[in-house]
């Protein structure tokens, strides 16, 4: 606890230093290799005993093609190759299989582990987040990335699991980053990861109390299954003992004043609903964010990170004082736990704090959302380019109706006047929704930003929640400098904390290309 905030500085400086130069090291030591003109399954057969393993497991799970021939994406791939002693490791640790045949023969399995450790994008290691990685891999998976710091290097681990021993081996293909354990499929949501951990105790206990372990369980939408994405923080039970919560009639006794603990009105309910963010977010994620984030409770929380110096709920209690020869800082925000953090589950991420994380009414600020909600643009973000989606049934947070499909551009470069290079798009009759996640009550001014200078734009109208809001946009113009300009719509008024929904629909025909949506606190 003492001394956290230098820590954190001094913990990502080091990183940063060592990073550059290891990666430098790295690129050494796979240098001797001439990878010029072989696939990334070529390199593996090349290797001889060291990975025929996995390489077994690639034809078994057909996969020996897709890893000789470029991405049909273009964006190569990037394999994270296991050694045959990792094999043996996995073997030794796992209650399902006596031998590595034992596996081969569970084929549906094989399957998806060959599939597992294959991520559709090329990464070099200076590509690596503190978080998941930017897109999937091919069994539809997200992976995540840790760092660990040595005596003279920076070791990556890949879902706090599997360290990488030998990166950034090039080939005609992609990547292949060569790590120390097997990549285990992740099966478990979170409810059950912290469950099968122990060290929870108080934890879920309070989730099975409350039901609220049911919402960890997978829904089933337009005929297709899923997990529900959330995102957990979670304090173990020391730190509840170090606040004196020695179990879960301990915490009963401060946070609730009845026994219908199902209730959504219930104070302990609401202590572990409010410890469940409706998103799944990744430490990455919160980087550099100053912004409330929605919980599965009647209230936010407010993130404030400085880069991944990330602090919950400022103003909330004084948890330390730091005194140093030159001054006194006050702890009176929510710590992470780093090096524990970003454990990846079905339903997205569980990070670990180091106090207890009471219900707390943050101030209101500013919102602006750029669709990054729904998973299918949050995933497409990732990927700088333009992507077509015509299977509105794919998303939770948009729709549309009159056009086939809807175009999401993410720009690798600087748009004049565009947040963060990317927009969607539709055209002609249209009508499109957004779900707003939700808000503090209070006063607000909305705003859109959209292009507003194409000749072929569509004029149109806002809706809030079925209701008109302000006057007609002509899009045609009306930009003060560059493409897009963000359009005053109204005044309005939250008198709950709840979602919200925005309709826009064409009073006159054309394109519209939609930047972001954002409420300006009163």
């Amino acid at each position: 606890m003492n001394n956290i905030i230098q820590t954190i500085k001094n913990t990502w400086l080091i990183i940063s230093l060592i990073s550059i130069s290891a990666c430098e090291r790295e690129l050494d030591v796979v240098s001797f290799y001439d990878k010029e003109d072989i696939s990334i399954s070529e390199y593996i057969k090349s290797q001889g005993s060291t990975y025929s393993n996995f390489l077994k497991v690639i034809e078994l799970g057909n996969l020996e093609r897709t890893l000789t021939a470029r991405n049909p994406l273009g964006a190569e791939y990037t394999l994270f190759l296991p050694t045959n002693d990792a094999f043996d490791r996995f073997i030794e640790k796992n209650n399902n299989y006596n031998a590595f045949q034992e596996l081969l023969n569970d084929v549906d399995y094989i399957n998806q582990l060959g599939r597992y450790h294959i991520v559709n994008i090329a990464l070099n290691s200076n590509d690596f987040p503190f978080g998941a990685l930017p897109d999937t891999t091919l069994s539809g998976d997200l992976l995540t990335m840790g760092f660990k710091i040595e005596s003279d290097t920076t070791v990556y681990i890949i879902n706090n699991i599997a360290p990488i021993i030998l990166p950034n081996i090039k080939l005609t293909n992609g990547y292949i980053h060569v790590i120390s354990e097997v990549l285990p499929p992740i099966v478990f949501n979170s409810y059950e990861w912290l469950k099968e951990q122990g060290g929870y105790s108080i934890m879920t206990q309070a989730m099975e109390e409350t039901g609220i372990k049911d919402t960890f369980a997978v829904e089933i939408k337009n005929g297709k299954s899923r997990p529900l994405q959330n995102t957990v923080f979670v304090e173990s039970d020391e730190v509840f003992y170090n606040e004196g919560i020695y179990s879960l009639n301990d915490l009963k006794l401060i946070v609730s004043d009845s026994n219908n603990y199902t209730d959504y009105s219930n104070g302990l309910y609401q202590f572990v609903a409010y410890h469940i963010l409706d998103e799944h977010y990744f430490l990455n994620d919160l980087e550099g964010q100053s912004t409330n984030f929605n919980t599965y409770g009647s209230l936010p929380i407010f993130v404030n990170a400085t880069g991944l110096d990330i602090k919950i709920n400022t103003g909330v209690a004084n948890f330390d004082t730091v005194i140093s020869s030159y001054d006194t800082t006050i702890i009176n925000f929510i710590t992470l736990d780093y090096d524990k953090s970003n454990v990846i589950t079905k339903n997205g991420a569980i990070h670990f704090i180091n106090n207890v994380m009471y219900l707390y009414k943050p101030p209101r600020s500013n919102r602006y959302f750029e669709f990054y909600e729904d998973p299918v643009i949050k995933r497409a973000s990732k990927m700088p380019r333009e992507h077509l989606f015509d299977e509105p049934e794919d998303f939770t947070k948009i729709r549309w109706e009159g056009q086939e499909y809807i175009y999401y551009l993410k720009s690798s470069a600087d748009i004049l006047g565009c947040s963060n290079g990317d927009y969607i798009s539709i055209s002609g009759d249209f009508i499109i929704y957004y779900e707003i996640p939700k808000i503090l009550p209070g006063n607000y001014v909305l705003r859109i930003n959209a292009d507003s200078r194409g000749e072929n734009n569509a004029t149109i109208q806002v809706y809030l929640d079925g209701k008109k809001v302000g006057r007609n946009i002509d899009l045609t113009s009306g930009a003060i400098s560059g493409d897009f300009g963000e359009h005053l719509i109204g005044h309005v008024v939250f008198s709950n904390y709840e979602k919200h929904e925005i309709r826009i629909q064409p009073l006159i025909n054309g394109t519209f290309i939609w930047d972001y949506v954002a409420f300006i606190r009163e």
